[in-house]
């Protein structure tokens, strides 16, 4: 089994990070795709990343990527606007990139990045002028992200999430996927939560679809009707840790370990299992070459 999406710099998994993975790799684990989203990131995880790789060999994988949401905080945070707020943006993909080029050897998948129309909303201070130029900004580096993925080769793992019931997100980033990628561009959809008639215009680009504990949630019904809408070759498995931990350990008052971790990527497979009527084996299997598709490294 694999997981395909995991921030390991992020507490508490960073500081447990060596026996979670030594647990998954008991239970059958064989790689994480570690996931990056800005500068203190970039660093924080590159440092594990090195450090895991001389204690478990050929287990992770290394992402590098913008989020999204990068850009809201740097609003919110340094009053931009305008023309100020696309020089920042800009600059933040400019230490990107520098990094990008000095790692690329480490480097199997951009990410993550993609765009965001969710977050900019739970800021009251924003103006709906502000809440556009964010949309544009992330817009321009998502173009940006994924002109680097086609010169380099290398696939993506996006982020699209926008306010219930709008697909404007979600139709945005593919449109930005079909324009530049041009059918070439490789990626999944990490954790889809959008609109399941969307569900076929992701497929058709190629892409493949990420799914994780919230299959398990009561909350979750709309995951679980996209999985199994899903064809089996096409879905990936991922934690997104140390957010959203299976149902079976929110609910545990007592359990030392409440936070998601790649071990959970059983329990996540066997709830796919019961929900798409196949065996445990099966969808262990396929999704495990589905991975291998997508995120092995492919001679430069």
């Amino acid at each position: 089994m694999h997981d395909s999406h995991i921030h390991i710099s992020m507490s508490p998994l960073k500081e447990n990070i060596e026996t979670d993975i030594q647990e998954f790799i008991d239970s059958n684990g064989k790689k994480i795709l570690v996931q990056t989203t800005d500068l203190t990131d970039y660093q924080d995880t590159l440092e594990m990343y090195f450090s895991l790789q001389n204690k478990f060999p050929n287990i992770t994988d290394f992402a590098l990527g913008i989020h999204p949401s990068r850009f809201e905080d740097g609003l919110a945070k340094n009053s931009l606007d305008g023309l100020d707020l696309f020089k920042y943006a800009q600059k933040q993909f400019d230490i990107f990139e520098e990094i990008f080029i000095k790692n690329i050897q480490y480097i199997t998948a951009i990410g993550e990045c993609g765009l965001d129309y969710y977050g900019m909303y739970e800021y009251n201070q924003f103006t709906e002028k502000q809440r556009e130029e964010l949309k544009e900004v992330q817009r321009r580096i998502f173009t940006k992200l994924c002109i680097l993925a086609i010169k380099h080769d290398l696939p993506m793992s996006i982020h699209a999430r926008g306010v219930n019931g709008d697909s404007s997100c979600v139709k945005d980033t593919l449109s930005i996927i079909a324009k530049e990628g041009k059918g070439t561009l490789r990626g999944s959809f990490h954790s889809y939560t959008g609109d399941k008639k969307m569900l076929q215009k992701i497929l058709d680009l190629g892409m493949y679809v990420g799914f994780n504990a919230i299959i398990t949630y009561p909350s979750g019904e709309n995951v679980r009707d996209i999985l199994k809408a899903t064809p089996l070759d096409r879905v990936l498995f991922e934690t997104d840790g140390p957010f959203l931990p299976t149902q079976s350990v929110r609910k545990k008052k007592n359990s030392e370990k409440k936070y998601g971790r790649p071990l959970l990527i059983k329990e996540i497979i066997e709830k796919a299992s019961e929900l798409i009527h196949e065996p445990y084996e099966k969808v262990e299997e396929v999704s495990d070459i589905n991975y291998l598709t997508i995120f092995s490294k492919r001679d430069m």
